[in-house]
C-alpha cells in the first residue's frame, strides 16, 4: 500500500534538487574520496535515458564516485519532460558485483569510521530513491549482481536477467548483513523463507532461476538486450500506461523456458525452507531444524550457516524479521542503523580482510564461535535508532510492497487465492486445476514464460495447503 500517493506531476514538483544526504560527521583528517570521470555513462536515445556503469575492472563495484554521479542525475530525470523511461546496463561482465566495502575497511581501521557511515548513507538514500521512482527504470542484470548492484536493481519495476545473471547477496561472508533494502525486498518479490534463505546463506542464483524465484521480472536472452532497448526507447510513452507499455514491449523480447527447464531448488527443498525460516525463528532454532531433517541439502545449508559471524546471523534474521513488516523507508533506515555498529564492530573489518583483501579461502576469525555466545546486550547497539542518520523521503512516499509487478505471480498473491482471502473462492475448497486456470487466464500473467511450470512448482512445495 502506498503511504502517499500522487500524480507524477505533484512528485515532479516536490522534488529537491538541493544536496539530500545528511553527511555523518567525517574526520577532519580524512582524505576527499576521489571523483572518476567516466565511472557511470549517460546518454539519451529519443525520450530514454541510458545509464551505463563503466567500471569493468572492478565488476562495476559501486564507489562513491558513482554515487555522487547517479543521485542528482536521477533527480534531473524525474523532473524532465523529454524522459519518459530510464535504462540501466554495464559495461564488462558484470551488472554491479557490490559496494566498495574495502575503502570501508581501510577507513575504519584508521578510526575514521564515520566516513564509512557517509558512503552507507548515500547508497541506502540512492536505493530509496530508486524504490519510490515515479518513473519507469528497466535494469539489464545481464552479468554479476550482487550486494551493492541488487540495490540498483532490485527496487526498480523492470529487471531483466540474462544467460549471465549471477545474482546474490553475499554480505554474511564478510561479517556483514544483507542490506541495500534486501530486508524488505526478499520479502516481498521471493517467497518470504526462500528470501531469507537467500540472504542467510548467500547462495548465487543463475540465469533463468532468477526469473522464476521471482528476482528477475523477465528473462531476455542477452543477444537480444540491443534491440530491446531500442525498442524500449522508442515506445510511445506519453499517452497511457508508461509502466504497462514498457512491460509488453520486453515481453517481446522474452524467450520461452526450455522444456526440460528445471528450477535449482525442489519443491521438497522449499517445503524444507518454509519449516525452517519463518516470523517466529531464532538462529538456534533454524540450526537444530536443519540438523534434525538431516538431508543432505540441509545439511549443506547447516554447514553454510556456520562459517558466517554469528552476530551477523542475529542481526540480520531480526532485519529480515523486521523488514517482513517494515515500509521500504523504515527498513533501509534500520539497516543504516545497524551499518552504523557494523563498521565500528571488528567482524566485518576481519570478514572484508580476510575475504575480500588477504583473499583467505578459510573462516574468518570472527569474535564468537557459535550463535549460543552472543549475548542479547551485544545487539541492542545494531537495533538502536540514531535521529541524526536518517534517510529523506524525497517525494513522501513510502509503501509496505511494491506497486507493481510485472514478473510471475508472488506467493502472496497464490496463497490469497489458495485460501480465499481475495474473495474469489471459499476456503479449503481450491484445487490444483483452479489455481492453474485462474492464474493462466489473468491479463497480467497469461503471456509470462513458464507460468503453468512455476505454478506446478509452488504447488508441489506446498501440496497441503491445496487439494490435489
Amino acid at each position: 500500500m502506498l503511504a502517499h500517493t500522487s500524480t507524477r506531476a505533484a512528485v515532479v514538483r516536490q522534488i529537491r534538487l538541493a544536496p539530500v544526504f545528511r553527511m555523518a560527521s567525517s574526520s577532519a583528517s580524512a582524505a576527499a574520496p576521489t571523483i572518476e570521470e567516466d565511472d557511470v555513462l549517460f546518454a539519451n536515445i529519443n525520450a530514454a535515458k541510458v545509464i551505463t556503469l563503466n567500471r569493468p575492472k572492478k565488476l562495476n563495484s559501486l564507489n562513491y564516485s558513482m554515487l555522487e554521479k547517479l543521485y542528482p542525475r536521477l533527480q534531473e530525470y524525474v523532473k524532465s519532460d523529454v524522459t519518459d523511461v530510464i535504462i540501466q546496463k554495464s559495461n564488462g561482465r558484470a551488472f554491479c558485483a557490490g559496494g566498495d566495502v574495502t575503502s570501508c575497511v581501510e577507513a575504519n581501521l584508521k578510526g575514521q569510521w564515520q566516513d564509512s557511515i557517509t558512503f552507507f548513507q548515500k547508497e541506502y538514500s540512492l536505493n530509496y530513491l530508486y524504490a519510490t521512482y515515479p518513473k519507469p527504470i528497466v535494469s539489464l542484470m545481464d552479468g554479476i549482481t550482487m550486494g551493492g548492484g541488487v540495490g540498483l536493481s532490485v527496487h526498480t519495476p523492470f529487471r531483466i536477467a540474462t544467460e549471465n545473471t549471477r545474482w546474490a547477496m553475499p554480505e554474511m561472508d564478510i561479517g556483514f548483513s544483507p542490506d541495500v533494502g534486501a530486508t524488505f525486498a526478499l520479502n516481498k518479490i521471493v517467497s518470504p523463507s526462500f528470501g531469507w534463505y537467500l540472504a542467510l546463506t548467500g547462495e548465487s542464483i543463475f540465469g533463468a532461476d532468477a526469473y522464476f524465484a521471482g528476482i528477475a521480472t523477465h528473462y531476455v536472452p542477452s543477444f537480444r538486450l540491443p534491440e530491446l532497448i531500442k525498442a524500449i526507447s522508442g515506445a510511445s510513452l506519453k499517452n497511457g500506461d508508461a509502466f504497462q507499455i514498457i512491460n509488453n514491449v520486453i515481453s517481446e523480447f522474452t524467450e520461452p523456458l526450455p522444456a526440460n527447464y528445471e528450477f535449482k531448488y525442489s519443491p521438497q527443498q522449499l517445503q524444507l525452507l518454509e519449516k525452517v525460516f519463518h516470523p517466529t525463528s531464532t538462529v538456534e532454532s533454524i540450526f537444530e531444524a536443519l540438523e534434525a531433517d538431516g538431508t543432505e541439502f540441509a545439511s549443506k545449508t547447516l554447514a553454510t550457516l556456520k562459517t558466517k559471524s554469528p552476530i551477523s546471523l542475529k542481526v540480520a534474521l531480526k532485519l529480515l524479521q523486521r523488514g517482513s513488516v517494515s515500509s521500504i523507508h523504515e527498513a533501509l533506515t534500520n539497516e543504516l542503523h545497524a551499518a552504523k555498529k557494523f563498521m565500528q564492530d571488528s567482524d566485518f573489518n576481519e570478514g572484508v580482510s580476510s575475504k575480500l583483501i588477504r583473499k583467505s579461502k578459510e573462516v574468518p576469525n570472527w569474535k564468537y564461535k557459535t550463535p549460543a555466545e552472543v549475548a542479547v546486550k551485544e545487539l541492542i547497539p545494531f537495533f538502536k535508532p540514531d535521529p541524526a542518520l536518517q534517510l529523506d523521503k524525497l517525494f513522501g512516499v513510502t509503501f509496505t510492497d511494491y506497486p507493481h509487478n510485472f514478473g510471475l505471480p508472488k506467493e502472496s498473491e497464490l496463497k490469497a487465492f489458495i485460501h480465499g482471502e481475495d474473495g474469489k473462492n471459499a476456503p479449503g475448497t481450491v484445487t490444483r486445476s483452479d489455481v492453474i486456470d485462474h492464474f493462466s487466464n489473468l491479463e497480467q500473467y497469461k503471456h509470462k514464460s513458464g507460468l503453468k511450470k512455476y505454478l506446478n512448482h509452488f504447488l508441489n512445495s506446498r501440496g497441503s495447503q491445496v487439494k490435489l
